[in-house]
Order: structure tokens, then sequence, then C-alpha cells
């Protein structure tokens, strides 16, 4: 059984086994270097009622269920063993090994908001027992160590994070999780992980007044948040918590991102990053074949527009965050896998420079399929 944390960014190895957060707290989930979106399912250990009850935070991802069976197997002697099932939202990274559970052990309860099991029970899930939560901050009570904590539209409407006050661990869900680049599967997470944390937000979470009222939702937690452990990503830790929360609560997201102000401000940073994109692209296959191909007029998507040429140089006029979506869909449009990588790539590193969004164009391509 592991107890390493793995928190240094320059990989070496690949954490592998259960993964201590605290005492009484693992991360029994998969560590996938070829990744660039973890998937965290965590085991808790309850002592409070004279045993040892344990209760898994989202049961995760079908491919990933093996690990986690084979972990909580090391933690706690098996699926059996596991008494309780709390589910932040339905998706299927989230809440795909939920039936799994319940045949490992046909009494476990099974904790969710009435908006999540509106359309989780379309799975035929057959807990021991359901208990729902209501969409409102819960207390702790002799029978429930925890509370829920609503984070409504992070991103699924009945989002429900889950607050440890013993170990002051707040289980958020999506909320901070963050994307990672191939290879750096840490659990702890460094300063330099608020990129993918950024990234994953502006293409998932649908406007930054959601995420402020969450951020104001955690902040009024008593005792105060010391970690926040996500379903994606990396466990936030120390000083990073309020540092990532006062950045979250400043964050634009989705709707934001097409607004006229903020796009005014950032058409300097996406005409860079596309400039650099048609750079890459025209080493690869020829400045005029580029060039070409972005001045076409048979395409209906109005790229035309949003973009200006002279010399070789390209200029966004508006509309930056859009221009770079249709730019990229443009140039890897047929293409190969290979090169598809090289320009997803080059927007990412660009998009980290710049400190802007990735278009879900490119997000598509981030998280598996062909590439």
């Amino acid at each position: 059984m592991s107890t390493a944390d793995a928190q240094s960014s320059d990989e070496t190895e690949v954490p592998s086994g259960p993964l201590r957060v605290p005492e009484d707290c693992w991360m029994v989930g998969y560590r996938n270097p070829d990744a660039l979106l973890q998937c965290n399912t965590y085991i808790r250990t309850f002592r409070q009622f004279g045993g040892a009850r344990n209760v898994c935070i989202d049961p995760g991802s079908p491919f990933d269920f093996d690990v986690i069976q084979s972990n909580i197997q090391q933690v706690c002697g098996g699926m059996s063993e596991v008494h309780g099932m709390t589910i932040n939202h339905q998706d299927p990274d989230v809440a795909g090994n939920s039936q799994r559970f319940c045949v490992g052990n046909p009494d476990i309860e099974m904790l969710v908001s009435q908006d999540v099991w509106r359309l989780l029970q379309h799975m035929q899930l057959t807990p021991g027992s359901l208990r729902l939560s209501s969409g409102r901050t819960t207390s702790i009570t002799t029978q429930q160590p925890f509370q829920y904590v609503p984070t409504p539209f992070c991103h699924f409407r009945g989002a429900m994070a889950l607050y440890d006050p013993e170990h002051r661990i707040l289980y958020s869900g999506d909320l901070f999780g963050g994307l990672n680049r191939p290879g750096q599967v840490h659990l702890l997470a460094t300063d330099e992980d608020w990129r993918g944390i950024a990234q994953f937000h502006q293409i998932y979470m649908p406007s930054r007044e959601v995420l402020r009222y969450a951020v104001r939702e955690i902040m009024n937690l008593r005792p105060r948040v010391e970690i926040i452990a996500p379903q994606h990503g990396h466990v936030i830790t120390g000083d990073l918590v309020g540092a990532f929360l006062e950045r979250m609560h400043e964050l634009p997201v989705g709707l934001d991102l097409l607004s006229e102000e903020w796009d005014a401000e950032n058409l300097g940073g996406y005409t860079r990053i596309i400039q650099a994109l048609v750079d890459v692209a025209s080493d690869e296959q020829g400045p005029m074949n580029i060039l070409g191909r972005l001045k076409a007029q048979e395409f209906s998507d109005e790229l035309q527009g949003l973009l200006e040429f002279t010399e070789g140089s390209v200029k966004v006029v508006r509309e930056g965050y859009s221009a770079l979506a249709k730019t990229f869909a443009r140039l890897t449009n047929g293409e190969s896998p290979d090169y598809i990588r090289i320009l997803r790539d080059t927007v990412l590193d660009e998009s980290d420079t710049c400190g802007l969004p990735v278009p879900p164009v490119v997000s598509a391509l981030v998280e598996g399929g062909d590439v």
C-alpha cells in the first residue's frame, strides 16, 4: 500500500496503489500518465460510531474499475466493506461504477442530491438504501459526520460537494478539477497546476457568478477548509487552498468569455496564439497551403470576418475565442492524429503563456479519442 503523494511536477515514477490524502482518506483511482484528465475516487473511513464505516466519494469511470477495486481491497478489505457511496453528479466519469458498488455490497447506502438522482436512477441502480440531500448546506449530526454543500451549476444543477470537518477536506466534484499534462499525475497540486484548473473550468463551467456562489459557500464553512479533493486532477492543500479560492472567484468562464468587453481585452492574446498556430502549421505543410485554407470562402464558419491577413501575418479583429476555435478546426480537419497533436500542443502552450482559455474544439481532443 502506497502512502506517496507524488507531489513533484517533474514525474520520474507514476504513483500507484492507494494514495493517502490525510489519515483515513485514500485516493483509490488510477493515475493515468497517458491521459490529460485524471479521475479521482476516494475512500474515507469514519470511526465515530465505534467501528469503521467506509464511504466512497465518486465511484469513478468504468475504465478505471479494476484499479479502483484492487486499491479498495488494500485499503479496507474489498468492495463488500464499502458501506456508503456519495456521487457529486451523474456524469459517467463520476458515477459510471455506481452499480458495481451496489453489487459489491447490496446493503450500500447511496447519498446524492435530488436533482442528481432524477437522472441517475435511469442507470437502474440497486443501492440497499437511498438518502437524498436537499438543496441547502446541512449540519453535522451524530449519524452524519459530514456536510452536504450544494454547488449548483458547477457544472450540473444538482452538483453537491461533501465537507468532512474532522479532516477539513472538501470533496468538491468537478469544482477545482483540472487538466494535466501527460505524465504530470502527481497527487498534490502545485501552483503550476492552476493553469490546468483554469482551463478545465473555462471549458465546462457556465459563468463566473456560478463559481462565485460556490466559492462563498466554501469560504463560509467552519472549521475552514484545509484540503480540496476534486474529482479530476490534483488535491489542493496548504496555502494553495486560499490562493485558488481567490483566483476561482475572479475567473471568467463559459458565458463570460463571449462578452464584448472581455473579447476586446484579449484580442492581442488570441492573435498571438493563432499566429503561433499558423507558424507551426506552415512549417509542417507550407505557408501558401495554410493561408489558402484560412482564406478559403467555401466554408460556412464565418472565419473570414474574424481575421485579417497582412504579409503572412494574422490578426484577430473580433471574437478571439471563437476565431481560435474556427482556425483550429479548419487546420485540423481531415488531418492525421500526429499532426493534430502538434497543433493541439501549440494551442495549449500558447494559451498557458497568455492565460487564455482553450476552446471546446481543442478540449475534445485533449480528453482522448483518436489523439
